[in-house]
């Protein structure tokens, strides 16, 4: 598995001092790239609500080389559809790839977080990690873990989603 990329960098300020360097990432068994989910604030701090998320690679998980997506990434793999949510400043968001597993981007203690459920549980999304296999044309996915916290307490919390089970 990859060095995950410290979540704990003060890129954003919030009410405790530090939120974390990016809402999640996602690590792949296939090589060391990363890619990154970071909230697109406005000069008042709140999400621009034409593109609240922006999702590139960190190359090598290196934060000095980064690099956009490709067309084809961001409609069928990686890219996500954010739209208003139901409460004020909140964006309903989902992966391309996987439209049923539903996330909020939202403000929490003045830090940006994705809120989905993790195990049954209500929770602030950190790390996605995909195990995978070449396939003939593409690769085929075995399984994905899903870090995350609780939003109360921050006690990890873990689930393991197996497509097609």
């Amino acid at each position: 598995m990859v060095a995950l990329l410290p979540l704990t960098a003060m890129a954003i300020g919030g009410a405790g001092g530090a939120c974390p360097a990016h809402l999640f990432v996602i690590e792949r068994s296939k090589n060391a790239n990363i890619v990154v989910y970071d909230a697109n604030l406005g000069p008042e701090g709140d999400f621009v609500s034409s593109k609240p998320v922006i999702v590139y690679w960190l190359l090598d998980g290196d934060r000095d080389r980064r690099q956009k997506l490709t067309r084809m990434e961001q409609d069928h793999a990686y890219g996500v559809v954010a739209t208003p949510g139901n409460a004020s400043g909140t964006y309903a968001m989902a992966f391309k790839a996987l439209r049923k597993r539903h996330l909020t981007a939202r403000m929490l203690n003045g830090c940006p977080v994705v809120t989905t459920s993790i195990g049954g549980q209500e929770g602030i999304l950190r790390r996605l990690f995909v195990q995978s296999k070449e396939g003939a044309k593409l690769p085929k996915v075995e399984y994905v873990e899903i870090f995350g916290e609780t939003v109360d307490t921050g006690a990890p919390l873990y689930e393991k989603f197996v497509p097609g089970k």
